[in-house]
């Protein structure tokens, strides 16, 4: 797909001002600009990340009563059973809060829901017989919010349900004993931004607190942190703190199972937010993915060594096999998109598999939107029952758009950009053309195509080390806090282009008698359009790489172009 370049255009008296105001080089000064991060104070939190910009737990709606609540079970030694998620942001969540639970005398179950028998939410079947068992206190995490069934099983077996989550709730609350959620309506809490294992975070921060033990949070960071990336919230706000400190703590992990994590998944000492959504998130949700469970949790209570290790090579496994269904899944839509051409014209895609693997069908929708930037939703059917995971772009709601859709599904739920469903088969086609009439309704042709935002334009003989480590005071990057994208006109192609590994285009640019090495990941085929000596418009990420013991530049192309005149909203 071709990129339309939109080059930020932060008003030059505001960065000369922060930049001042800070002591800040104006490239630093713009950067925070362009993130909206014009006043001194907040930049300045922005840039020197503390858990003393962690807010109050006590603003979330009911947390005072949740407190009381779960102190009174650990007083009386009631049976706790915490119902978690089989997602990486609800695994850590059952990992943390159990740990928490025990640090304060309590020793808490867990359920962990089987993804592919029972599908994503509360079961009222689980509250009951829960009920049943003697379990006084049942607390949801990061899921829950929307379990109206649920909530009443509880209210009838008298045994008390505390709802933590982060998704979207309904127009109405489910009947609970208290609900922790920062984007229920009435709930005042600043940041709404937080992931499922954000919003037990909060709650382990008040417990903690409440118990003296306000010095052990820190502990808790590196599993938060790993959720937290894993669930694609916005990296602002406490989210930043949690993924920054966490991601600090990762490089000297004790904790015997999540060191053998970290080893097996080939992640070195400086751990960086992308080592977590490709590395290690994949390894833990291949897990759920491929049926199993328990096992993820376990390993972060294991002991030994050696039975940590066997766990992650039982991981890695699972992960490889997850990687073969999905690459299965990818190819049948790719034969189908080639069958029928005129659905890359769709506003929204929808794709139907008999017996796709519903573990992976979230994957494979993410790949489908990076290639053809716009809403898809793929589902897995039995003949009789589809389920399916969607994923959406910037500016388009996806479960708003399920929501329109309410009377054809049997269930739904999620947030603006990742949301699932269940549907009748017999539905299909009518789910498949409703939604791409709300989408053709709600997109424009140009919101399909995809944008490269550019922080500013950067010469490349302006390009230093320490330029890059300036960079980085702004990390970790991600969603809300983009990795910054810089562009040079002009630039020739001084050596190469090779391929590496058959996938990826290297090459040497300059320009004012700068060198620099270029890569772009997955893009060899652009080698067959560069040549050496041709003049290029490149935009570029920047990094660094160390080889035989001496670091240097490495910039991560992000495009290439022709020359060509422009104007900034268009390189």
């Amino acid at each position: 797909m071709q990129l339309r370049w939109d080059v930020l255009t932060a008003p030059a008296d505001r960065v000369h001002a922060l930049a001042a105001e800070l002591g800040i080089s104006e490239l630093t000064a713009r950067l925070l600009v362009n993130r909206g991060l014009e006043n001194p104070e907040e930049a300045s939190a922005f840039l020197c990340t503390s858990l003393a910009g962690l807010h109050d737990p006590h603003l979330m709606k009911d947390m005072d009563r949740v407190l009381a609540r779960i102190v009174r079970a650990i007083e009386q030694q009631e049976k706790i059973l915490i119902y978690g998620d089989y997602d990486v942001d609800g695994i850590t969540a059952i990992v943390v809060l159990r740990r928490a639970l025990e640090m304060l005398g309590s020793r808490a179950d867990f359920y962990l829901p089987r993804r592919l028998e029972e599908g994503y939410g509360l079961k009222a079947e689980v509250i009951k017989h829960a009920a049943d068992q003697g379990y006084k206190l049942i607390i949801s995490v990061d899921s829950g919010i929307r379990a109206f069934d649920a909530g009443e099983a509880a209210f009838a077996a008298g045994t008390d349900l505390i709802i933590t989550d982060h998704h979207l709730p309904d127009q109405s609350l489910p009947p609970a004993f208290a609900i922790l959620n920062p984007r229920r309506p009435d709930c005042p809490y600043p940041d709404k931004n937080l992931a499922g294992v954000g919003v037990v975070f909060k709650l382990v921060q008040a417990l903690l607190s409440r118990s003296g033990k306000a010095h052990l949070l820190e502990h808790f960071l590196k599993l938060v942190a790993i959720g937290t990336i894993a669930d694609v919230v916005p990296v602002v706000g406490e989210n930043r703190i949690i993924a920054r400190l966490g991601l600090e703590g990762l490089g000297d992990p004790r904790n015997v199972g999540l060191k053998a994590l970290l080893e097996g998944a080939g992640v070195g000492k400086e751990v960086k937010l992308v080592d977590v959504g490709f590395k290690l998130a994949p390894r833990i949700n291949a897990v759920t993915r491929m049926g199993g469970g328990r096992e993820v949790i376990d390993l972060f209570s294991v002991r030994s060594p050696a039975e940590a290790d066997a766990i992650v090579r039982t991981m890695n496994e699972m992960n490889s096999t997850r990687q073969k269904e999905e690459a299965g899944i990818l190819s049948a839509i790719e034969r189908k998109i080639l069958e029928e051409p005129d659905l890359q014209n769709r506003y929204f895609l929808v794709f139907v598999g008999e017996g796709w693997h519903r573990g992976v069908i979230g994957i494979v929708a993410s790949r489908i939107v990076e290639r053809f930037h716009r809403p898809v939703l793929i589902l897995s059917s039995d003949g009789r029952v589809c389920q399916g995971s969607g994923r959406s772009i910037p500016g388009f709601h996806l479960l708003d758009a399920l929501d329109h859709c309410r009377d054809l599904l049997a269930q739904y739920g999620g947030h603006a950009q990742a949301a699932g469903c269940t549907l009748e088969a017999d539905h299909f086609e009518a789910l498949a053309t409703r939604l791409n009439d709300y989408a053709s309704r709600t997109l424009t042709p140009e919101d399909l195509c995809p944008r490269l935002q550019i922080e500013c334009l950067l010469p490349i003989e302006q390009v230093t080390l320490p330029l890059i480590q300036e960079v980085e005071l702004l990390a970790p990057f991600g969603t809300g806090n983009p990795l910054p994208v810089f562009a040079s006109n002009q630039v020739a192609v001084a050596a190469g282009p090779w391929v590496l590994k058959e996938k990826h285009l290297k090459l040497q640019l300059k320009s004012n008698g700068t060198r620099l090495d270029a890569i772009w990941w997955k893009n060899g085929k652009a080698a067959e359009t560069v040549k050496s000596g041709q003049p290029l418009d490149v935009a570029y990420t920047l990094s660094r790489e160390t080889y035989q013991g001496r670091e240097s530049v490495l910039l991560g192309v992000c495009d290439l172009r022709t020359p060509r005149s422009q104007d900034q909203s268009d390189l």
